[in-house]
């Protein structure tokens, strides 16, 4: 099928496909693991905080630094294998929305339809947290990424807000002209501007289309 044919439509992940912040159900774990590192990260709060509210929320180094500091200190094995408890804790945990989950899978199995899941959390966490559904292979993914340095681990992308709309104007390119958006957050506006029917999704994981 000719590709401007093509619906192209994006989804959120955390409070949309599932109820929890994935990123920072993280950050929490790791620290009650090893809350050694919570002396670390006290005295930055203050920075941390400034950061965000100067920057906005979707500001991608004041979060970095938060990452850096829960995880400094711990060899790159002992994270993993952190990680991996994560994941593993998580997907006992994680309370999903299948209102959202079936119309993703509607979009799924048409044959018209390009699906791109976009996410403010770790692209290894997300990939670990759903590796044997049978969505994910056939989504396009852009996550945030986690990478090491200095001792521990930050973020070199951040996705989240106007970045959404940067990463994926880089994949298909620009201006976007998306039909469906999902999300249950403000944060996605930009995001959702582009596309011609906009669904918020609420806290209970029902859908309300936005004007």
């Amino acid at each position: 099928m000719n590709s401007s044919m093509r619906r192209v439509v994006f989804f959120d992940l955390d409070g949309t496909l599932h109820q929890q912040d994935m990123f920072g159900s993280f950050l929490r774990y790791v620290l009650r693991h090893q809350p050694l590192n919570t002396l670390l990260v006290l005295p930055l709060l203050p920075v941390i905080l400034a950061g965000l509210l100067l920057n906005g929320r979707a500001a991608r180094w004041p979060m970095s630094l938060l990452l850096w500091a829960t995880t400094f200190g711990r060899s790159e094995r002992h994270l993993k294998r952190l990680e991996a408890s994560f994941v593993h804790w998580f997907r006992q945990h994680v309370t999903a929305f299948p209102v959202v989950q079936s119309r993703l899978t509607d979009y799924l199995t048409s044959t018209d339809a390009d699906v791109w899941l976009i996410t403010g959390s770790p692209q290894s966490l997300v990939e670990q947290v759903y590796f044997d559904t049978a969505w994910l292979p056939r989504v396009n993914l852009i996550a945030s990424r986690m990478e090491r340095r200095c001792g521990g681990w930050v973020l070199t992308l951040r996705c989240l807000g106007n970045e959404k709309v940067v990463q994926l104007e880089q994949k298909i390119g620009a201006p976007l002209r998306l039909y469906s958006g999902y999300s249950d957050s403000e944060q996605d506006n930009p995001l959702l501007y582009f596309c011609q029917h906009r669904w918020r999704v609420t806290p209970q994981g029902d859908l309300q289309q936005l004007e």
